[in-house]
């Protein structure tokens, strides 16, 4: 088959920056709420999670601290999508179907890490992390922190209709308790805040999107003023499963709940419009890369039941 190479090379080039454009225009949620580890290995050990004890009033020597081990270690993963586009297309100037799956392609691969961030969200509470304990848990313990649980219940009448209020007692629980973590050293994660807080993400299933809009957003509830201490950012997902769980980030502090861990970045490449012995072109993309748990005190599992 006769082809001209560089005239399919120049239409290869405009197929690659729509897929090159979709990805450089996407805003995934998954780095609002993961903290971005650069990674040099197949896997990665964070062994420094304890905290610094603070000040102290100098008396006698300096007494140097040494942060707490931890022993949690995340392994990356090599993820891949990949498209052939016939030849006969580019001969024939047939290539208006591939556009708009290239720029598809280049949308889930920038979106990827938050399907996996959502399935890693979703097994927090029965997969470990770094203090032994599940990711949701209702008895970490760490150094002098006591026990603490970010795996919490709120009641309602009923689960399958809750009201406004009780989802509004639901949300201001979830961030008491976590206003109230301890760190290892015994000492509060939370500083004093002046005026409300504006580092909060509140993530909700479908089903309960409207009700937490008209807890945290309506100016009246029940014909009575609808007083709002903090209000969270809210976002809503398909993803979620369960429409009884709601999900609380703190994300303004240095680390984050969860990690993503990058080894090698996205990217792409052709290969065969050359090759006589292909009917293809080869559309290749790849990366490396994993979401891991972290900071748990910095997220609030709370599940509603009756």
């Amino acid at each position: 088959m006769a082809i001209d190479i560089a005239s399919a090379q120049v239409k290869l080039r405009d197929l690659t920056a729509k897929f090159d454009n979709r990805v450089a225009a996407a805003t995934p949620f998954y780095p609002s709420v993961c903290y971005d580890a650069s990674s040099v290995r197949t896997s990665e050990k964070y062994g420094w999670i304890g905290n610094m004890p603070g000040m102290r009033e100098w008396l006698g020597e300096r007494q140097f601290s040494e942060l707490r081990a931890a022993n949690f270690v995340l392994e990356n993963k090599h993820w891949e999508s990949s498209l052939l586009i016939k030849k006969t297309d580019l001969a024939d100037d047939n290539l208006g179907q591939y556009g708009p799956v290239l720029e598809q392609l280049g949308i889930e691969a920038a979106h990827h890490p938050d399907e996996l961030w959502f399935s890693v969200l979703e097994q927090g509470e029965s997969t470990a992390c770094f203090d032994g304990q599940f990711f949701f848990d209702t008895d970490h313990v760490w150094g002098n922190s006591g026990s603490q649980s970010n795996d919490i219940t709120s009641t309602v009448a009923s689960t399958s209709a809750p009201t406004v209020a009780e989802i509004k007692t639901a949300i201001r629980k979830m961030i008491r308790t976590m206003l109230a973590f301890k760190n290892d050293q015994g000492k509060l994660y939370n500083r004093p805040t002046v005026g409300r807080l504006n580092d909060l993400t509140l993530l909700v299933p479908l089903a309960l999107r409207d009700l937490v809009y008209d807890a945290l957003e309506s100016e009246l509830i029940s014909n009575s003023s609808n007083v709002v201490v903090d209000r969270p950012n809210i976002v809503s997902s398909p993803y979620l499963t369960s429409d009884v769980k709601l999900y609380l980030f703190k994300t303004g502090e240095a680390v984050k709940p969860f990690v993503f861990q990058r080894r090698e970045p996205l990217t792409r490449m052709m290969k065969g419009i050359d090759d006589l012995e292909t009917k293809d072109v080869k559309f290749m993309t790849e990366a490396r890369y994993n979401v891991g748990y972290f900071a748990w005190w910095t997220s609030i599992l709370c599940t509603l039941t009756t």
